[in-house]
């Protein structure tokens, strides 16, 4: 993965994927932020954006998308390689509060959180490992 990004916003919704960008920039500062409308340039682009340095980066993925939703993105994410794998945390980012959704994401070994929007200060603290 590009050294660079750190952080991945997959939602077919501009606004939230802008409200993502801004809450991580004033919150960590980070500028290596990369967003995708579509599901799929985003699978494309971690698929294709793999090198040698092992580096992290956090996916948050959108649940209910028109064109892939986050099922069906998890599917064709457990294609890669555990080279790519090892190198994301991806974070399930949804408006649902459905438990049945919640139990759901725990079934997928890749996903490690359910986050409900919008993604707040003290979420992304906690995601990078930051006390508060």
């Amino acid at each position: 993965m590009s050294n660079d990004v750190k952080y991945i916003i997959v939602d077919d919704d501009s606004l939230n994927n802008l409200i993502c960008s801004l809450m991580l920039k004033r919150t960590l500062h980070e500028a290596g932020i990369k967003t995708f409308e579509r599901p799929q340039e985003g699978l494309v682009f971690i698929q294709n954006n793999i090198n040698s340095v092992v580096t992290h980066s956090v996916l948050f993925l959108d649940i209910n998308m028109p064109t892939l939703t986050a099922w069906d993105f998890l599917g064709q994410y457990e294609s890669f390689s555990e080279e790519i794998k090892k190198q994301i945390s991806i974070y399930l980012l949804s408006s649902s509060i459905s438990q049945r959704d919640r139990d759901k994401a725990k079934t997928y070994k890749y996903v490690k959180g359910f986050i409900s929007k919008p993604l707040t200060t003290e979420t992304i603290l906690s995601i990078a490992g930051v006390e508060f």
